[in-house]
């Protein structure tokens, strides 16, 4: 098969004009046909892959200030831009272990280093060519929304020996869970490790073991992925869920807490962590995931109020109630017109009343009044409930408890 770059789509994401230039110079004299589209940030990125399908990403890892490179190859993928066939290499000039484990976790098809040359920039995309030109087929049928067909490509590929085999099988396993297609994806990942054990494939029994109600399986399994290598961080999560569901809560929040020591850029695991550690009323710990989960949630479009009011609920237990106010006020300016920071800022504010010994009567009038004219979204709801309960309010409580059922 041709690996030439020919007409291939391709986008170069970085925030210095000079390096798009280099970049663009060296992919046109390795016979790329088209001059690649340019973007500075991730937001533009992000709009870019939106509007238009491309086979080639290079992608530098810090943006300035905004999503970096990983943060923006999470959401393409999560929305289908970045697909299977699709080529993702980050550029950086950082070595942070952070950095590296929040990149390697992203899993790009290659990581490069500054400075770059040339010719180690032509062997990485044949190399990652070589491995995604024949996803395309399986590409074309997950655009349409047809998984079944992307599993019938995948199973001719596998059986015709076309295509990298790790990586067949591996996509195998994951359509096969995603569809529920449970048969298909545990025969691929046990064929993957018949030779060894593989912590994808581990990781994969596990999901499927979780889907079909084995959690003692499907914590032995992840256990196995965590073992043969210690920083698959999908492990982490799914061990942290299915030790959750056994109600072994405070395991759970062990395993997350580790997993946020080795990579902590994972807004999903920030929050989950942050509630568990609520719940079990670690209070110093919920304060610093929930402030992360902030931290992280605004570049990346999805910034909600509760992580802020948790991170205020955490700081005012540990007497930090100054800190708990300003971040209440650094909400109310950076979510002005999220539609529920009105109700938000109400959970927070009565807590903090409750802590300080503040009279909440004016804060009260005007949850009651907010209350006849609409009912609060549920996680609103089941907070108001927790805080007039701290307030002795316990009548208000009960009626929004029975409002809900």
């Amino acid at each position: 098969m041709d690996r030439s770059l020919g007409r291939r789509r391709v986008l170069v994401v970085d925030d210095f004009p000079a390096m798009r230039t280099t970049l663009a110079q060296m992919l046109l004299s390795m016979g790329l046909q088209e001059e690649p589209d340019m973007a500075q940030d991730a937001a533009q990125a992000l709009a870019r892959l939106r509007a238009r399908r491309y086979d080639i990403v290079l992608c530098d890892y810090n943006l300035g200030g905004g999503m970096d490179g990983q943060q923006l190859l999470e959401i393409a993928r999560r929305e289908g831009r970045v697909d299977v066939a699709c080529v993702f290499i980050l550029i950086t000039a950082e070595n942070s272990s952070e950095m590296v484990m929040a990149a390697l976790e992203s899993g790009p098809d290659a990581y490069l280093s500054k400075p770059i040359t040339k010719v180690l920039l032509k062997t990485r995309l044949e190399r990652a060519l070589q491995r995604r030109d024949p996803m395309r087929p399986v590409a074309d049928a997950l655009a349409r929304g047809d998984t079944a067909a992307a599993l019938q490509v995948l199973a001719v590929m596998r059986a015709a020996g076309r295509g990298e085999a790790a990586d067949v099988l591996r996509l195998q396993a994951e359509l096969g869970i995603e569809a529920g297609d449970l048969d298909t994806a545990e025969a691929a990942a046990r064929e993957a490790q018949r030779e060894r054990p593989l912590a994808w494939a581990c990781n994969a029994l596990g999901r499927v073991a979780q889907r079909r109600g084995d959690l003692a399986a499907a914590e032995n399994h992840f256990r196995e992925a965590m073992a043969v290598t210690p920083y698959f961080m999908s492990a982490h999560d799914h061990l942290a869920e299915v030790l959750e569901l056994q109600d072994r809560r405070s395991e759970a929040l062990d395993v997350l807490d580790r997993a946020v020591q080795r990579s902590s850029r994972s807004l999903p695991r920030q929050r989950r962590l942050g509630r568990l550690a609520l719940e079990q009323g670690h209070w110093d710990l919920a304060a610093q995931a929930w402030a992360r989960a902030a931290e992280l949630a605004a570049p990346q479009g999805e910034a909600h109020p509760s992580d802020h009011v948790w991170t205020a609920f955490a700081l005012a237990r540990v007497g930090d109630t100054r800190g708990a106010a300003r971040c209440l006020r650094h909400m109310e300016q950076a979510l002005e017109g999220d539609p529920e920071l009105p109700w938000w800022s109400l959970v927070g504010r009565l807590d903090l009343c409750g802590v300080t010994a503040a009279d909440p009567t004016e804060l009260l009038d005007t949850l009651d009044t907010r209350l006849l004219w609409t009912p609060p979204p549920e996680a609103v709801r089941a907070a108001l409930v927790q805080v007039l309960q701290h307030l002795g309010e316990v009548e208000r409580a009960e009626l929004l408890r029975q409002e809900a059922g």
